[in-house]
């Protein structure tokens, strides 16, 4: 708690450093810069793009405020600028460093990518990581461009000679001359592996302070010394149920791959009639309304349980850094949450540790954090998973 507070003071109170906040919510980059004077937002109004304006804004040394689509985008033009003007990055909650890679304007199927990584690539027997050949350094204008250009930024590995994927291009995290994160339980998310695998070194610091003007980042705390404020287990019921419970038994129950295999069943009727029945009848209250309960299941499963009462609390699972749901005191979480195994053993397979329990406690943690409890209030919550509930 308090980390965008703390950063935005940080800045305010170092005027002589360049900054470039990143946060996945357009509120919070007008909360930034609102707050924090001098910062502007890349405009595509002006320069056709926002890419372009982020070019400009940096070429001037203004600080910037964007979101995490457009952190995506950095190229090498940008890479240059970033180091060349000494910007700090502060990156509001961790980034997505690496997924499965299935192609860029169309998916590449099993024939494609066995032709890319024979005829047009390279592997590197220690990283993984996808080398363009030279005898094909003159490629232009075929079906793998995309992916040559993707060689070339060293954004691609293979595992397991046949397996791909996409990581963010490391360069821009070596050109800043800070970096601060702003996540909980770091140790537990992806980017961790990430910069496990690249050998980037990191630090964990803590949150000082108690109110809008107290609260800074401390270079001195680590983040477990940081004074506990509050016991927020005596805060949460979790339902013990076993009826309701029942269909998350199995510890694979309510994951992705469930999802699919069950879409078409009686299953998805079981687990909307259960969720109907806790917001309903578990939470009954006397003034218990639809705006007091919050959802989430996998987006591509949405419409098969979405139900009278709660419908319109749906928040993505993945959701961070947002505050618009703190009033909901219901919360109902449908999902069991896993790592993709390529990723995982892709990391292990190069000794990098990979806690999957860890990254699904810290997922559902900060899904829960966007409800009621942050202001000290009590929650009620479904977990039908057995998995995610233990």
């Amino acid at each position: 708690t308090g980390k965008t507070t703390a950063a935005i003071n940080y800045m305010n109170e170092h005027p002589d450093q360049k900054f470039i906040y990143i946060t996945p919510f357009l509120e919070e980059v007008s909360r930034v810069k609102k707050k924090c004077r001098g910062f502007c937002e890349p405009d595509d109004e002006k320069f056709g793009t926002k890419l372009n304006a982020l070019k400009y804004l940096m070429g001037n040394g203004i600080s910037i405020v964007s979101t995490h689509a457009m952190f995506h985008n950095f190229d090498k033009e940008v890479i240059d600028l970033c180091y060349q003007q000494d910007y700090t990055l502060i990156l509001d909650e961790v980034a997505d460093v690496v997924a499965k890679y299935e192609g860029t304007d169309y998916k590449l199927n099993q024939k494609d990518k066995e032709i890319l990584l024979t005829e047009f690539t390279e592997v590197d027997d220690k990283t993984g990581i996808l080398r363009w050949r030279e005898d094909q350094k003159d490629y232009a204008g075929g079906k793998y461009d995309d992916e040559k250009i993707l060689c070339e930024q060293g954004c691609l590995a293979c595992y397991n000679g046949t397996v791909m994927l996409w990581l963010f291009p490391i360069d821009v995290f070596k050109v800043f001359s800070r970096i601060f994160i702003l996540t909980y339980l770091f140790d537990s998310q992806l980017q961790r592996c990430y910069f496990d695998y690249y050998n980037l070194k990191y630090n964990y610091i803590g949150i000082t302070g108690n109110n809008l003007s107290s609260c800074v980042m401390d270079i001195e705390t680590s983040e477990i010394d940081t004074i506990k404020k509050l016991d927020y287990s005596l805060l949460i019921s979790v339902l013990e149920n076993d009826k309701l419970n029942r269909i998350g038994d199995l510890d694979t129950a309510l994951s992705k791959n469930w999802y699919i295999r069950n879409k078409n069943n009686s299953l998805m009727k079981t687990l909307k009639n259960t969720t109907t029945n806790f917001f309903i009848h578990i939470c009954s209250k006397p003034h218990n309304k639809s705006k007091d309960n919050l959802w989430t299941t996998f987006k591509d499963y949405k419409y098969l349980l979405s139900g009278s009462g709660y419908a319109k609390g749906f928040e993505s699972c993945n959701c961070r850094a947002t505050n618009k749901h703190r009033n909901r005191s219901n919360i109902a979480y449908l999902v069991n949450r896993y790592i993709d195994p390529n990723i995982v053993q892709f990391f292990v397979g190069h000794n990098i540790r990979v806690d999957e329990d860890g990254y699904a406690l810290s997922e559902m943690l900060q899904f829960i954090w966007r409800s009621a409890i942050r202001d000290g209030n009590q929650v009620n919550i479904y977990i039908p998973s057995s998995r995610m509930r233990k």
